[in-house]
């Protein structure tokens, strides 16, 4: 082998081994980042979302994406009442689970399912901020490394739960 060759080899081994390097230090970054938006909301007990890459895209490439993430304050056994698309579907007072959307946006729409909503230990700011950051193109390859591809994300305070989803 030449020392062109063995110098590639080399350099190819390097750009692995960075790659590995940023991985576990964006993966380590976001759990403290998860850890922080869960003290700064005490009233909320999960954030889902899914991330995909669709199996069709109207000719377009099918590229690998982090979905709007939903925020809930439901709690054991109704944790199963949230639809895969984030809606709270059972019949528990005071339960919601809502978008980043209903939380940030300044529509009629939005002003209006915050006021049924009881918001105490909720930081809209954080919620922005975290949605900001899972949506984030430059994050993408991150999150699919955490999680994987076709999923959905449940975050909690004790952690991450994935599970295999259905789209499209």
């Amino acid at each position: 082998m030449s020392n062109l060759q063995a110098e590639f080899d080399k350099l190819l081994e390097e750009q692995r081994d960075l790659a590995k390097r940023f991985q576990s230090k964006a993966q380590e970054l976001f759990k403290e980042t998860t850890k922080e938006f869960f003290d700064k909301n005490p009233g909320i007990t999960a954030v889902m979302w899914t991330q995909y890459t669709p199996y069709f895209n109207d000719g377009d490439t099918c590229e690998f994406g982090v979905h709007e993430p939903y925020f809930t304050n439901a709690k054991g056994e109704d944790m199963d009442d949230i639809t895969r698309w984030g809606e709270y579907e059972g019949n528990k007072e005071g339960v919601w689970s809502e978008s980043s959307w209903s939380f940030t946006g300044d529509s009629e729409y939005s002003r209006k399912q915050r006021e049924g909503m009881n918001l105490t230990g909720v930081d809209i700011e954080s919620i922005k901020k975290f949605d900001t950051l899972i949506q984030s193109g430059d994050m993408e390859d991150v999150m699919k490394a955490m999680f994987g591809d076709h999923v959905r994300v449940t975050a909690t305070r004790d952690g991450f739960d994935v599970d295999d989803c259905d789209h499209d």
